[in-house]
């Protein structure tokens, strides 16, 4: 009977315990945030599988009455480019993204990961000094430099290829060096120096130490980098030869679909939408590994 008694009181405060006001509310804004946030993406999705004479019509079907998947493949079998290239102008166009984009982050990673090494724990003069300018230089916005780029790549023979896309990313990046940075100087330097005791060298403990203890950092890096080189236009645009549809990358070729269909709007959006999958598919793997490495910088910086 003892034991009842001091149940009943526990449940009874459980019940009676409200949710705070202020709980509610922000309940409520991130609902709406979260609204917003995906009706573009609905707004795509519908479209893409609405038929041509209701996809056709003034207003807009918040649902199509006969859903089809139809424009996805068209967008694959009534492609103009199809016979050309051996493969659809969006297949393509996401290969090519791949082995423009993967090259240059991850060899650009690995430098910005030793460059990060060398100002965080080896010891050389200036070390802060050149830090320091290599971090203002940063901050001047790159379309400051586009007319010159242009002008020092076409003289070296570049334009017209992916190099302009691929060589100055391999040199790594300033935003990796000082998140990495951050990083680096919350190691122990005996955590180092067990290593160098141990026989490792300047690289080996690189590669031994640091790069395994900073994995989730680096993946975090990794994702911002291969976001921002997936979803780059205007570098493809100024470089890449418009009238050759195999140099086409895929934000190109996403934006040849107006083109190629001009007067099918559910084909476009099916385009669109396939052009955001592989990033939502890369999110959902890395998810946990990608904020486990954006709070350890957060934090430990």
């Amino acid at each position: 009977m003892e034991e009842i008694k001091t149940v009943q009181p526990a449940a009874e405060a459980r019940k009676s315990k409200k949710i705070p006001l202020s709980r509610i509310v922000i309940y409520v804004v991130l609902g709406i945030w979260t609204l917003f946030l995906f009706l573009p993406v609905y707004t795509l999705f519908v479209s893409s599988i609405t038929p041509a004479e209701e996809a056709s019509g003034a207003t807009f079907t918040w649902f199509p009455s006969r859903p089809t998947l139809m424009p996805y493949v068209e967008l694959f079998t009534h492609d103009p480019y199809l016979s050309k290239l051996g493969l659809p102008t969006l297949a393509y166009g996401f290969i090519n993204t791949m082995w423009i984009t993967l090259l240059p982050v991850v060899v650009g990673l690995i430098v910005s990961g030793l460059s990060a090494y060398a100002y965080s724990k080896l010891d050389f003069p200036g070390r802060n000094a050149i830090f320091k300018v290599a971090f203002a230089v940063s901050m001047i916005p790159l379309g400051a430099f586009s007319v010159i780029s242009y002008l020092y790549y076409d003289l070296l023979g570049w334009t017209d290829s992916a190099l302009p896309l691929i060589i100055p990313g391999m040199f790594g990046s300033m935003n990796m060096v000082f998140f990495l940075k951050m990083y680096y100087e919350t190691v122990p330097n005996e955590i180092l120096e067990a290593a160098k005791i141990d026989g490792k060298g300047t690289f080996g403990v690189f590669f031994s130490m640091l790069l395994p203890l900073a994995v989730p950092a680096f993946i975090a890096q990794f994702i911002f980098g291969f976001v921002g080189g997936y979803n780059s236009y205007m570098g493809p645009l100024l470089y890449l030869p418009q009238d050759d549809a195999s140099t086409w990358t895929l934000q190109l070729a996403l934006s040849k679909m107006q083109e190629i269909f001009p007067n099918d709007v559910n084909i476009r959006c099916a385009s669109m939408l396939l052009g955001m999958l592989p990033l939502v598919v890369l999110y959902c793997f890395c998810q946990k590994l990608f904020i486990e490495g954006i709070s350890m910088g957060g934090v430990k910086g």
